[in-house]
């Protein structure tokens, strides 16, 4: 007699995984398998493995509904491991409490659960339709799920699956074809092909079990082979093309950032600090978000001062700084400046992809009753576009802070001519936590995508410049106060990524719809019976 739909869906696995403790069990296995094989723990290997518990807990679920509840317990646990750091940022930054800051921490962990939710949902739903074979499209849909937390309530892709391959030098480099949602599907692809070898070896069929194997081990080898033969040669420059960036790192303390009386004894450290850059040979200097903690252009006796540092030491300036535009009613921006060697601004770019309560309270009129995180009581207003910088006769696309993790941005900077990419970033906010490294390793990712340099500024660390390989050439690491300098060579060809942008991501979601809709094989949605795939 042919049993109960759970029943068919679980033939093979032992019934422990079925139970309550089997469930705990995936639960741990997925959480501990995803967050560790990301940036910040790096444990090498988990990323081809950490999905098979999660499909094992989505497809031996009696229905969509309890795949989805698994995969939602499973899926707050993982990210809160990743993204515990929020409770730092609120309690002490913030300066709110633990409570309110483990309470945001669990929030943002099921928020983003809520996608790994439908991916288990999907996963159930295709297994029980089509079969076994349905979950060959299951890559498809995690790429689906990825893109719409990335661009949904205003986006929050804080590491993607593909974003664990960021520290490896040759894995990494396939991200110029389809970005990082390219490499998040290859990863599920290979997570698919070692569900079905498990399958395959509960039921004994051995045949079976070394061909899916053989598929898991086909997706690493494209990426190693890919990494190796693909990858952009390394190339020193010449003469005239190279450009030697020097990174200014304060490391001023965020308790007295913004303090009047504390703003000459931080211009007093960048203007040494620039000082040693430019001896090093440096031929722009970069200092990072809000370097500079007051109304650039609008506080003349400050400002005066770093157009003089510029001056006097006859190197171009990028930095960050607050401005305030009186126009339309006034309007304050997080901004990043360029100032010539003569100590003349000639550029400005507005941060455009804002932090929701940190620098601005989304839905004000309902929550008119909560201040922003950070300075001053004015929420900041959103840039209208990429404005580039021309250092040493070179256009260069600049990005503030957490607007690194957003490859739209980036791409928008490069398709308009940049050659090499800025970013300055405070990530004193996240404190001794895996998120500066987490932050630094999203950035690196960028340089991959677009094949540009990276010069990354970062208040109190980790400040680096980044070839277009994603190598890092210099770093200064958390806390510490000092400067790095290094040779960048600007580039000007365009990838797959940058000429196609989304396309993938946004056929991966049309795909999942498709299959949401069409009919399965069978009454009831089930599999004819008789009939077996010759996909597995």
């Amino acid at each position: 007699m042919k049993g109960t739909p759970a029943e068919d869906i679980a033939r093979g696995f032992p019934s422990f995984w079925t139970s309550l403790p089997g469930t705990f069990a995936l639960s741990a296995a997925f959480s501990c398998l995803y967050a560790l094989g990301m940036p910040g723990y790096g444990v090498p290997g988990l990323p081809f493995t950490c999905l098979v518990p999660l499909l094992v807990l989505s497809t031996t679920s009696a229905n969509a509904r309890q795949a989805a509840r698994r995969g939602f317990f499973a899926g707050t646990l993982a990210n809160l491991l990743l993204v515990y750091w929020i409770a730092y940022t609120i309690a002490v930054p913030g300066n709110l409490g633990w409570f309110l800051g483990g309470l945001a921490a669990l929030l943002v962990s099921a928020y983003l659960a809520v996608y790994v939710s439908l991916a288990a949902a999907f996963a159930h739903r295709v297994r029980r339709r089509f079969g076994i074979a349905g979950l060959w499209v299951f890559p498809v849909a995690w790429v689906c799920v990825e893109y719409g937390r990335s661009v949904l309530f205003s986006g929050f892709p804080w590491l993607l699956l593909g974003y664990s391959l960021s520290e490896h030098s040759l894995l990494r480099q396939a991200a110029d074809l389809a970005g990082v949602y390219g490499l998040g599907f290859l990863l599920a692809m290979a997570n698919v092909c070692l569900y079905m070898a498990g399958a395959k070896a509960a039921l004994g069929e051995r045949r079976g079990i070394l061909l899916h194997l053989a598929g898991a081990v086909a997706v690493a080898a494209f990426l190693l082979v890919y990494g190796t033969v693909g990858k952009v040669p390394e190339s020193p420059g010449t003469p005239g093309e190279t450009v030697r960036a020097g990174i200014a790192q304060g490391n001023i303390d965020q308790s007295v950032k913004w303090d009047p009386d504390h703003q000459k004894e931080t211009l007093r450290i960048y203007r040494a600090l620039t000082k040693e850059a430019a001896q090093s040979g440096s031929e722009v200097v970069v200092w990072p978000e809000t370097a500079a903690p007051f109304f650039y252009g609008w506080e003349s006796e400050m400002s005066t001062v770093v157009d003089a540092v510029a001056a006097e030491n006859r190197v171009p300036l990028i930095f960050g700084a607050p401005w305030f535009d009186p126009s339309e009613g006034g309007r304050y921006y997080n901004s990043v400046f360029h100032l010539g060697a003569r100590g003349i601004a000639e550029g400005r770019y507005d941060k455009r992809r804002l932090v929701p309560f940190g620098e601005y309270i989304p839905l004000r009129r309902l929550l008119f009753f909560l201040q922003k995180l950070t300075e001053g009581e004015e929420d900041f207003s959103a840039g209208r576009g990429p404005a580039l910088f021309t250092v040493r006769g070179k256009p260069v696309g600049a990005t503030v802070c957490y607007e690194a993790v957003f490859p739209g941005i980036v791409r928008e900077s490069v398709r308009e001519g940049a050659t090499w990419l800025v970013n300055v970033t405070n990530d004193a906010w996240f404190g001794d936590t895996v998120a500066p490294h987490q932050h630094l390793a999203m950035a690196r990712m960028r340089s991959v995508e677009f094949r540009r340099p990276l010069v990354r500024a970062a208040n109190s660390g980790i400040s680096a410049i980044i070839d277009e390989r994603g190598e890092v050439l210099a770093r200064l690491d958390l806390f510490r106060k000092g400067i790095i300098v290094a040779d960048i060579v600007p580039r000007t060809e365009e990838t797959v990524y940058a000429k196609t942008g989304d396309i993938f991501a946004i056929s991966c979601i049309i795909i999942t719809i498709l299959f949401l809709i069409i009919p399965g094989r069978g009454s009831h949605g089930n599999r004819s019976p008789g009939r077996k795939s010759r996909f597995v």
